[in-house]
């Protein structure tokens, strides 16, 4: 019942405003609009890149979705901020005036999206393998509808009023709030059963932003008035709420609350690679404890972008001196056994290079193997890991064991999706530890 008075509440302000026009009083001052909404414009944003840094670290659909929503909205409000008449233009551009109003519709479909992306179960990795062009998708828009307001290309060269005074504006104010309501009733469907203070905030959210939408629709002409400023107040109330519940997550994973469960535990296609440095051992014995750190940072530092940057992979840990690294542990990188066989040759040039410099320095040797493996969110409160594991990672590491030292060594799976005329020596029947039953492998010489 609470609830619902605090959702209420809004509209009987709206109401009450309206009916009363003396209850409805004007205040004008371009200057404090320029600055609140260009603030309100870069606070958004920047919540939508924290957001979507969480969704590409860890592969969730529906918090990079929330993202892109976030950014939505955050842009075109920032829009609308530059186009306030009489601080960076002299002009009244219909287009920068009902800027609100059009981030907050783009951003409704992306909030719906985030709400029903697990409906169907294809669509998490289908979404996340196409981020990069929905994001670019949403900078064009956004580009593109300044482009148009200051060209003045219909409808955007009529005069018109932040509110919905025509009956596009109208309808599409209407469709908003529907959106919104409905994508608010999914998430509560979605959490009801452990409702925490995150994912709650995502549904007062939606509200807000759908009373929001009920205003542009009723305030018409009443621009500058109470109920104008009202509606942009739910704007800003509706974002801060999801930036207070984020502040009160855990800061390494303050949108771990709302990730789907299929981020939190999937069966993956991957590729792992596993290197160890042959002889690390004896020459840490012998060395100053100085010269080691050196040596492996030189290593790291190299292999670390090497993977990450160039081939896309995702380094998951250090062990001393050896390194594990994932391909297409979010479903992203349909290449991963060419990316990892490729990375593991360069690196393995790169660190050669480095060791032949440094005499008695140790050298490293490299495992690849692909296949099917479980991405399983490990740990709490204070430290989570998704980890990859299954019978492909152990046996990705054992063929890195029986790798000749300065080599790379691959499973028979990672070989059959290389192009053909990849340069291999084959070992079949490879005896390896913790493994009854011999595997086939090759010795991966180049790649075509």
């Amino acid at each position: 019942m609470a609830w619902t008075l605090a959702a209420l509440l809004p509209l009987v302000g709206f109401v009450s405003l309206l009916l009363r026009s003396h209850l409805d009083p004007t205040w004008n001052n371009h200057r404090v609009h320029f600055v609140v909404f260009l603030a309100i414009g870069g606070a958004v944003v920047a919540l939508a890149y924290a957001a979507g840094e969480a969704a590409d670290r860890r592969g969730d659909a529906r918090v990079f979705l929330l993202s892109v929503a976030f950014f939505a909205t955050g842009g075109f409000v920032a829009l609308h901020a530059v186009g306030t008449p009489g601080i960076l233009l002299s002009q009244d551009l219909s287009g920068f005036k009902v800027a609100i109003s059009a981030g907050l519709l783009v951003s409704a479909g992306f909030m719906a999206a985030s709400a029903f992306v697990d409906a169907e179960p294809a669509l998490p990795a289908m979404v996340m393998r196409r981020r990069r062009l929905i994001r670019l998708a949403v900078v064009v828009v956004i580009a593109a509808w300044a482009v148009w307001t200051l060209a003045k290309w219909p409808p955007l060269a009529r005069t018109s009023s932040e509110g919905a005074t025509g009956s596009l504006l109208a309808i599409g104010a209407a469709l908003g709030a529907v959106v919104y309501g409905i994508s608010a009733l999914r998430y509560w469907v979605e959490f009801r059963d452990d409702m925490a203070l995150l994912p709650a905030s995502v549904i007062a959210c939606c509200v807000l932003l759908s009373e929001a939408m009920i205003g542009v629709a009723i305030t018409g002409e009443r621009n500058w008035h109470a109920s104008w400023w009202e509606w942009h107040g739910l704007i800003v109330i509706a974002f801060l709420v999801i930036l207070f519940a984020a502040q009160r997550e855990w800061k390494d994973e303050r949108f771990r609350r709302l990730y789907l469960s299929t981020t939190r535990e999937r069966a993956q296609d991957v590729s792992v690679l596993f290197g160890d440095l042959q002889g690390y051992t004896s020459f840490a014995e012998r060395a100053e404890p100085r010269e080691v750190a050196d040596m492996l940072e030189a290593y790291y530092s190299v292999a670390t972008p090497l993977i990450a940057r160039r081939f896309r992979g995702e380094v998951e840990k250090f062990m001393g001196d050896g390194i594990m690294a994932t391909f297409n542990s979010r479903g992203d990188q349909p290449d991963h056994a060419v990316r990892a066989a490729c990375a593991a040759l360069e690196l393995q040039r790169r660190l050669t290079k480095i060791s032949d410099a440094h005499t008695g320095w140790p050298r490293i040797r490299i495992g690849v193997n692909s296949g099917e493996a479980v991405v399983r969110e490990l740990g709490g409160h204070g430290y989570v890991e998704y980890a990859v594991v299954g019978d492909t990672v152990n046996t990705g590491a054992r063929l890195e064991g029986a790798a000749p030292v300065g080599g790379v060594l691959i499973g028979a799976e990672t070989f059959r999706r290389l192009p053909a005329g990849a340069d291999v020596e084959a070992m079949p029947g490879l005896h390896v530890k913790g493994k009854q039953e011999p595997v086939d492998a090759y010795v991966l010489l180049a790649m075509p």
